[in-house]
């Protein structure tokens, strides 16, 4: 297995790295090998980003994903959400999770070796 273990992995059920892993539809994540709790809202989020990830997910994207584009949500909610993923993401958002201004958000996939 060797350096083929450690190159980013996604498919249509889970996203894995030497550091994180989403398990897609299991709803699992895990950082550094432990289970990170997540909301439901900054669980979809992260789904969003790793399902498109290395492309710009525009804020519109996310509305009309998560929220069904409901006139009474605000933009600035995935914001919100983003910031509370970064915090119970520590180091890994910041080198992960980019944003992108006046557009929306990135997830940059860890680099092989």
């Amino acid at each position: 297995m060797g350096e083929q273990s450690l190159l980013p992995s996604l498919d249509k059920r889970f996203y894995r790295d030497e550091h994180l892993f989403v398990h897609l539809s299991h709803q699992v994540v895990m950082l550094g090998g432990k289970t990170i709790t997540l909301t439901r809202m900054q669980y979809q989020v992260l789904a969003l980003l790793v399902e498109h990830a290395g492309a710009v997910v525009p804020r519109a994207a996310f509305l009309r994903q998560i929220w069904g584009h409901m006139p009474e949500v605000n933009p600035h909610q995935v914001d919100q959400h983003i910031r509370g993923l970064r915090k119970k993401l520590g180091v890994y958002a910041e080198q992960h999770i980019e944003a992108v201004v006046g557009v929306g958000y990135r997830f940059r996939p860890a680099a092989g070796p």
